[in-house]
């Protein structure tokens, strides 16, 4: 066999980048053409990864391209292996899960998963899970590389599956109780951004001196994919499509255990579990118990090797979103294991110890990790699926069923419940209003009487502890930390009232597939003088189509009725006078199905639909401010708003050139978070926004570039916590506090992302659809304490109300006092232009829905405001 010297990954992106569809298609049927065939004979040599690529273990990063061949090349020549395309990345990559198993699995691979999957149904009866253990074998899954930029796993994926291939002493049984899936690389884009990277700054041999180019990756680096997610946090929201692709396949595997490889600073040693607290008390003690039994076996292996080590610090399992988290709500064992190194450790990476770190290291730790879990699962594979199979027979143990109740439009209802489908929970809707004594979440208004339409979602059903994970107001934290945010249900991201049943409850329930997008229609008969367009987030990705066809609509600056039809405020219309062949614009944005027909202007209460004071609404033209000092990840929530969700054209603009800009072709100009926005522009990108603004620009910023620029362009002042003077005995029992009491009221200071409610200005068009269900002005926001100071020099469209009370999550009562009657939306006039900010990024990670309407005014009304 000829060694695949070097493999041209540049050449084969390009290719890629112009012809996606093509390429995959082409090379899907390649990789699957191992699966079409008879299993080659055992027997044939197996090359080792060296031999195939050319170059040993820890010499060169392996472009995704050579990991996609020589994982290819070993189904072809191992009776073991099989690979399965199951997507494509943003940028045309493959996305591969790689089947290890003996030829004997293999052969009966079908039935194995079938028997599998029936352990995952809750009436599975105990003697049967045992007849289906005595001959089945456990399902392992390890996940390399979801941070395109920890490099080392995939190297050690390679590593790890010729050892299973060939059969190697140490490894090879496992296969004899074992079904091993290797997904290579989660993140394809984001490791080729990165090995690209390294290889065009690094001399021709590398500099350990953590302080050379080789070391910092340029904006945005390689950890996030395509749109710049970070794809860890992703697993229970779903926004992006590789998570998407992913978990499509889940059930097919219903692995017992799942392992997630990471990288973290250089400068650390190793982490596996069993995790850190807090652990949500939501897991089984079967959970438990393995995350400490996998530790002991991999202690043991690194003993053995005198590496050093730590277990039960820094990463918990808390946060429902993660690939040790979500993979451990179904039932698997899901681990984090954390390697030292990282985005700038490179091949090889100076400590500040003085020790040198190689990518040889990092990859033989994370190879010999992965074995270790190998002999762990396969010698304790009974009592693993019967801890499997309990787990799911007591699926429903101490939870509830939730009811979901849809408002007069059920356009959030019913997102969130797609949401939950596309996450494989069972939703069931009943046609009939019941009556029920279940308990409103709080911050909603109490039920007696639930109406037709109403969704359930019962406890008991295979995933029962994701869906009571994800719908549960609050979660039970024990500690003083955290590693993300302590608050995420999404009865309140979305806005939809949410109650907990305890019992059965009358009336007939049916499974629920996908719900339409949009209603049917209205029918009218003969040419209509325009139509109607009711606020709301559902059909604004179809206006925006509308928009960029040429459309044109006016928002309504208050309420009225026509037909006898109370319409809301902020109401768009759609009038035929101003919109030539108007019909065949709307049904090709598919806008048709959201929209009232109307034969008059004349209303029966209110302004007419030709007033004056109507804001006029065009497709703006908008630029999104990226690149150094920006926060990546808000950039990239930005991007995939506007570009995937929204479908709005707009141009990317790097923030250190915006004063070389003429900012005059702009509308709208939009700053994600950032890290030093006012630096990042410079003197004169500063003053070219004001200017801009002066003449009637619009701009909108999140975050902390909202406060930063906030401050500097109108004037606006954060909410500080008022300092309180201390007496001499206060001030020195202060000072003399012990490390754990300091903690302590950190953790007291902090608010670790907490649900508090706001209150919408009514009359204000950038509040238009955004307040949730069954609550008149009122929505939630996901907040980490930041606030503005309200004033008379501007207009609060979103403020915490006095009396300000926690939701859900962390937060002291203190820092409840301190945001009572605070600002979270702005809006401020500046010349003829106007600065929307929100104090918190509203499209944080891209889950929290109420976020969308708001961001979707200040895009789309935000300029006629």
């Amino acid at each position: 066999m000829t060694p695949l010297v070097e493999f041209s990954s540049g050449l084969f992106h390009g290719f890629v980048m112009r012809h996606p569809k093509a390429v995959l298609s082409a090379f899907a049927l390649a990789l699957l053409l191992p699966l079409l065939s008879p299993p080659s004979a055992s027997g044939q040599e197996i090359p080792s990864p060296a031999e195939f690529l050319g170059y040993e273990l820890g010499e060169r990063f392996t472009p995704v391209a050579g990991l996609v061949h020589y994982f290819s090349n070993l189904a072809e020549v191992s009776d073991r292996v099989s690979v399965h395309p199951y997507g494509e990345t943003p940028e045309g990559r493959p996305l591969l899960q790689v089947l290890v198993a003996s030829a004997e699995y293999r052969q009966r691979l079908e039935e194995i998963l079938e028997l599998n999957r029936e352990l995952t149904d809750p009436e599975t009866t105990q003697d049967r899970a045992a007849e289906i253990i005595r001959t089945n074998p456990a399902v392992v899954y390890l996940s390399y590389g979801v941070h395109g930029n920890e490099s080392s796993s995939s190297e050690a994926a390679l590593w790890t599956a010729w050892d299973l291939a060939r059969g190697a002493e140490d490894v090879g049984w496992t296969l004899d109780s074992v079904v091993v899936v290797m997904e290579p690389s989660v993140n394809p884009d984001g490791r080729d951004r990165y090995v690209n990277f390294y290889r065009q700054a690094r001399g021709v041999e590398p500099n350990p001196d953590p302080n050379t180019r080789e070391h910092d990756p340029p904006w945005p680096g390689g950890r996030a994919n395509h749109y710049l997610f970070d794809l860890n946090r992703d697993w229970s929201w779903m926004s992006q499509p590789e998570t998407r692709a992913r978990l499509a396949t889940w059930s097919r595997w219903s692995p017992q255990v799942h392992v997630d490889f990471h990288e973290m600073s250089p400068n650390s040693t190793y982490f596996f579990f069993p995790p850190a607290k807090p652990v949500n008390p939501i897991y089984p003690e079967h959970t438990r118990e393995w995350a400490q039994r996998f530790g002991e076996g991999n202690a043991r292996a690194f003993d053995e090797e005198g590496w050093l080590y730590y277990t039960a610090e820094g990463f918990d399992l808390f946060y429902p979103g993660y690939g040790d988290s979500w993979p451990s709500l179904l039932g698997s064992i899901g681990m984090t294991y954390e390697q030292a190194g990282g985005g700038g450790a490179g091949l090889v990476v100076e400590r500040s110890d003085g020790t040198l770190l190689t990518l040889e290291d990092r990859a033989t730790h994370h190879w010999v990790a992965g074995k270790a879990t190998l002999r762990t699962a396969a010698a304790g594979r009974t009592e693993l699926l019967n801890g499997f199979a309990e787990f799911h027979r007591t699926v429903d143990e101490g939870l509830l069923d939730i009811l979901l109740v849809p408002g007069e439009d059920p356009e959030r209802a019913h997102a969130l419940v797609n949401h939950l489908l596309d996450q494989g929970i069972q939703v069931e809707r009943t046609q009939e209003p019941f009556r029920s004594r279940a308990q409103a979440h709080q911050g909603f208004p109490a039920l007696e009487s639930f109406p037709a339409g109403t969704f359930r979602v019962r406890a008991r059903q295979p995933r029962g502890r994701l869906a009571g994970a994800l719908l549960k107001p609050e979660h039970l934290l024990e500690g003083s930390s955290t590693y993300d945010i302590t608050a995420w249900s999404l009865p309140y991201a979305y806005g939809v009232q949410a109650h907990s049943l305890q019992g059965e409850v009358g009336g007939d329930w049916e499974f629920v597939d996908r719900l339409p997008r949009a209603p049917a229609p209205v029918a009218f008969s003969g040419t209509p003088y325009g139509y109607l367009l009711t606020p709301g987030f559902d059909a604004a990705p179809a206006l925006v189509a509308f928009l960029t066809a040429g459309g044109r609509a006016y928002a309504q600056p208050d309420t009225f009725r026509l037909d006898g039809i109370l319409y809301p405020q902020g109401t768009f219309f759609l009038p035929r006078g101003k919109n030539p062949d108007l019909r065949r614009k709307v049904e090709e944005a598919d806008l048709l199905p959201f929209l009232v027909p109307v034969s008059t202007g004349f209303t029966e209460e209110g302004a007419d639909l030709g007033t004056d004071d109507s804001g006029f609404v065009e497709l703006p033209h908008v630029g999104l401010l990226g690149g150094e000092g920006v926060s990546s990840t808000s950039y990239g929530a930005h991007w995939f708003f506007l570009e995937q969700v929204l479908g709005m054209p707009f141009d990317a603009l790097d923030v250190g050139g915006l004063a070389r800009v003429d900012l005059e072709d702009y509308d709208v100009l939009v700053v994600p978070e950032s890290y030093g926005v006012q630096r990042s522009l410079g003197e004169g990108g500063t003053e070219g926004l004001r200017a801009w603004l002066r003449s009637g620009g619009t701009l909108v910023a999140v975050g902390s570039s909202a406060r930063a620029l906030g401050e500097s362009l109108g004037e606006l002042e954060l909410r500080e916590e008022e300092e309180e003077e201390l007496e001499r005995d206060e001030r020195l029992a202060q000072a003399l506090r012990t490390r754990e009491e300091r903690e302590e009221d950190r953790w007291r200071e902090a608010v670790p992302g907490a649900i508090l409610r706001v209150e919408l200005d009514p009359d204000h068009p950038l509040a238009a659809g955004a307040s949730a269900d069954g609550l008149d002005r009122s929505l939630f926001v996901l907040s980490r304490g930041r606030a503005f100071e309200p004033s008379e020099g501007y207009e609060s469209v979103v403020f915490h109300p006095q009396g300000l009370e926690r939701i859900s999550g962390v937060i002291s009562p203190e820092n409840l006092e301190r945001l009572d009657r605070s600002t979270w939306m702005a809006q401020v006039g500046v010349g003829r232009g106007s600065l929307i900010l929100f104090v918190e990024d509203p499209l944080f990670r891209m889950f929290w829905y109420s976020g969308y309407p708001l961001m979707a005014n200040a895009l789309l009304v935000g300029p006629s405001s």
